[in-house]
C-alpha cells in the first residue's frame, strides 16, 4: 500500500516550515507587502522546488494563489534557467532586496554558470540589471527528475526535491547515483513540468494517480560513458564559490588548452575545422543535436563564437559546457587554467581590497598615457597590411575602396607614411587560398537532393492551376535554409534546388497549357485571363499551343507530356526569344 508522501519527516516537520507567517487565503496586495515568509531551501535545491514545496504547505487550493502570494503576480515559467520576478519574491522575505534577490539566483539559479561563461558580473547590485538579458531556457529542455535522488533525500532529509544541477543544459545523468533522469512520467509517459506551472510530480501523484518515485529506475546506456562525466563537470562548476570571469581570459584559457591537445593552426591560432569532427566524434552527433539548436539546425559557420574576445558571451551556456568539458574534461582543471591568468579572483575581502588599492596607481598611469604618434601609425599600417593580404595584387587605391576610413585617419596622421605603406605592400605574401574541400559534406546531402526533385516533380506534374516552381518556395516548404550555411556542406541539394526551378516562359506555358484543358471550349480571352498569363505573352503562346487536342484529359502528368514533346525544357525562353516585351506587372513603360 503507497502512504501519501509528505515534504518533511515528522520529527523535521516544525524546523523546517517555508513561513512564519501564513493565513492560507489568497492575499490582497496590501497584505502582500505587510508580511514577510521565511523560505529555507535544501542543497542543489531549485527555485522551482522551494516553490512547490511551500505550495504543498500552504495548502493552497490553486498554483495561482501560491503564484500571487510569493510573487504577486500571475503564473510564470520557473523553470528557467533564471527565472524571472526574483526580486518580488526578495522583496517578499524581507530584509536587505539587493542581497536577498542576489542570495536566491546564486543558490537555486543556474547564475553561477552564467557568471562563468556569459559575462554576468557577480556582484549584487549589477546583477539585477544584468539578469534581465540573460538567455532563457530553451522550450526543448524539460524539468529533469532522478528517481535515486527523491528516495534518497526523503530517507536523509526527509524531503524529496528538484535538484537544481539536474536542470543544466546537456546533463542526461545523475551526477551522484549515475541513473538517467526522468522528463515524464514512466507509467503514462506524461512532461513533469508544464509551461507556466509548477512541479509538483515530487510529492503528489500523476495524472495517471502513481506516485513517480515509485518507478523502475532506467539503466543507464553504454553508449552515452560521457554523459556522465559531463554531468559531474557542470555540477561541480555549478556548486563552486564563483567569481566574474572577464570574457578575454575565457578565451584565452579556451585557446591555450585547445592548443595543447593538438588543434593548433600557425603560431597562435586554434583549427576550427579539426576541432568540430573531434567534438562529433567524442559526444555523438544525437547528443549534439538535443543539447545545441545551432548544431541541430546545422548553422555551424559561427559555432566557434566562444573563441574570439568580442563574441565569446554570445553562445548559449550549453555549448559553453559542451566546449569546456571537451577540452578539459575536470572542473578542477579548468580552474587551474582560468587561475594562470591571475583574472579569477578567489581571495579574502581584505586581500581583495589591498590588491586593488596596490593596483590602482599603475591603472591610473595606464589610462592617462596614450600611444604615441609613431605607434599609432603603426598600427594603422598594419590593420591595411592584413586587409591587403586577402586582396590579389592590392594597391594603395585598393586600400582606399575596401578601408576607407582607415586610410583617412593614416593620412590625417603622418600624410608621409603613404610611402612606407607602398613599400610594404610590394613585399606582403597574399594569404593561402583556403581549401573547397576543408567543410565536411553534410550526411543528409543525398536525402535532401533526392527531396528536393521528388517534391518538384510532384509539382510539375499536378493537375491543379499551376504555380510557378522557384527556389524560395522550395525552401519555404522544405523548411530548410541554403544560404545560412557553408555552399560546400550541401552540394548536390543545392545543385538540385537550380535543376528543379523553372524559367519565366515555362511557367507561362503551364499555365496556358492547364486552362485550354481546363476550359476546353471557352473562347481565348477567358483562357487568357484563366491562366493569368500577361497579355501579350498569352496571345503568343496561345498561337503556339493551338495545335494542343482539346480533347485530351487533363490528368496528372499530362502538361508535362505535352511540353516534352514540342521539346520544351524548364528552362525554355519562349517561342520568340528576341522579341520584347512590355513588363509583367505593374511596372511603367513609356509607348514608343
Amino acid at each position: 500500500m503507497v502512504t501519501r508522501p509528505t515534504l518533511y519527516a515528522p520529527a523535521q516537520q516544525d524546523t523546517a516550515r517555508p513561513y512564519l507567517e501564513h493565513t492560507g487565503a489568497a492575499v490582497d496586495d496590501t497584505r502582500w507587502r505587510q508580511h514577510s515568509i521565511v523560505l529555507p531551501t535544501l542543497p542543489d535545491e531549485a527555485l522551482i522546488s522551494v516553490v512547490g514545496r511551500f505550495h504543498i504547505l500552504s495548502s493552497n487550493r490553486t498554483t495561482s494563489s501560491t503564484y500571487r502570494e510569493l510573487f504577486n503576480c500571475a503564473p510564470f515559467n520557473l523553470s528557467a534557467w533564471i527565472p524571472p520576478h526574483v526580486e518580488l519574491l526578495a522583496q517578499r522575505l524581507g530584509g536587505n532586496l539587493v542581497v536577498q534577490t542576489s542570495e536566491i539566483l546564486r543558490a537555486n539559479t543556474l547564475l553561477p554558470l552564467l557568471i562563468i561563461f556569459n559575462g554576468i558580473s557577480s556582484q549584487p547590485l549589477a546583477l539585477q540589471n544584468a539578469v534581465a538579458s540573460t538567455p532563457k531556457r530553451s522550450a526543448m529542455e524539460p524539468v529533469r527528475l532522478c528517481l535515486r535522488c527523491l528516495r534518497q533525500d526523503m530517507e536523509i532529509l526527509g524531503v524529496r526535491y528538484i535538484h537544481r544541477s539536474h536542470q543544466v543544459p546537456g546533463v542526461e545523468r545523475c551526477s551522484k547515483h549515475g541513473t538517467a533522469l526522468l522528463y515524464k512520467c514512466p507509467f503514462c509517459e506524461c512532461l513533469v513540468g508544464r509551461h507556466n506551472e509548477l512541479v509538483l510530480t515530487p510529492w503528489r501523484q500523476c495524472a495517471c494517480k502513481k506516485y513517480i518515485f515509485d518507478a523502475l529506475e532506467t539503466p543507464a546506456q553504454s553508449e552515452d560513458s560521457f554523459a556522465l562525466s559531463y554531468a559531474k563537470f557542470a555540477e561541480e562548476l555549478l556548486l563552486a564559490p564563483t567569481s566574474a570571469v572577464p570574457p578575454h581570459t575565457l578565451v584565452e584559457c579556451y585557446r591555450k588548452r585547445a592548443r595543447e591537445i593538438g588543434f593548433g593552426w600557425g603560431s597562435s591560432q586554434v583549427s576550427r575545422a579539426q576541432l568540430m569532427p573531434e567534438i562529433e566524434k567524442f559526444y555523438g552527433r544525437a547528443f549534439l543535436s538535443r543539447v545545441d539548436a545551432a548544431y541541430r539546425e546545422e548553422r555551424l559557420s559561427d559555432w566557434f563564437k566562444m573563441l574570439s574576445d568580442s563574441s565569446v558571451t554570445e553562445p548559449p551556456l550549453g555549448r559553453h559546457l559542451l566546449f569546456a568539458h571537451f577540452l578539459f574534461r575536470e572542473a578542477a582543471q579548468f580552474w587551474a587554467s582560468l587561475r594562470e591568468f591571475g583574472d579569477i579572483d578567489q581571495t579574502s575581502a581584505p586581500e581583495k581590497q589591498a590588491l586593488k588599492r596596490r593596483k590602482t596607481s599603475a591603472a591610473k598611469a595606464a589610462a592617462t598615457s596614450k600611444p604615441s604618434l609613431e605607434q599609432r601609425v603603426a598600427d594603422l599600417i598594419h590593420d591595411l597590411i592584413n586587409r591587403a593580404r586577402g586582396i590579389p595584387q592590392c594597391s594603395v587605391e585598393d586600400l582606399w575602396k575596401s578601408k576607407y576610413g582607415v586610410m583617412k585617419r593614416l593620412v590625417s596622421l603622418d600624410p608621409d607614411a603613404i610611402d612606407d605603406l607602398r613599400r610594404k605592400l610590394k613585399n606582403i605574401k597574399p594569404k593561402p587560398p583556403i581549401s573547397k574541400n576543408e567543410p565536411s559534406i553534410s550526411q543528409k546531402d543525398d536525402e535532401l537532393a533526392r527531396t528536393i526533385r521528388e517534391k518538384a516533380a510532384t509539382w510539375y506534374s499536378s493537375a491543379e492551376k499551376p504555380e510557378r516552381v522557384t527556389i524560395n518556395r522550395l525552401i519555404r516548404d522544405l523548411g530548410w535554409n541554403p544560404y545560412a550555411r557553408s555552399p560546400y556542406t550541401f552540394p548536390q541539394a543545392k545543385q538540385a534546388l537550380e535543376e528543379s526551378t523553372e524559367s519565366n516562359w515555362h511557367f507561362y506555358a503551364r499555365r496556358i497549357i492547364w486552362a485550354k484543358l481546363s476550359y476546353r471550349y471557352a473562347s481565348d480571352a477567358v483562357i487568357k485571363h484563366k491562366s493569368g498569363t500577361e497579355h501579350h505573352r498569352g496571345v503568343v503562346l496561345m498561337t503556339f499551343f493551338q495545335d494542343v487536342e482539346l480533347s485530351t484529359p487533363l490528368l496528372p502528368g499530362t502538361i508535362t507530356a505535352l511540353l516534352t514533346e514540342r521539346g520544351i525544357h524548364r528552362d525554355w525562353t519562349g517561342p520568340c526569344p528576341e522579341r520584347e516585351f512590355p513588363p509583367a506587372g505593374r511596372r511603367f513603360y513609356q509607348n514608343k
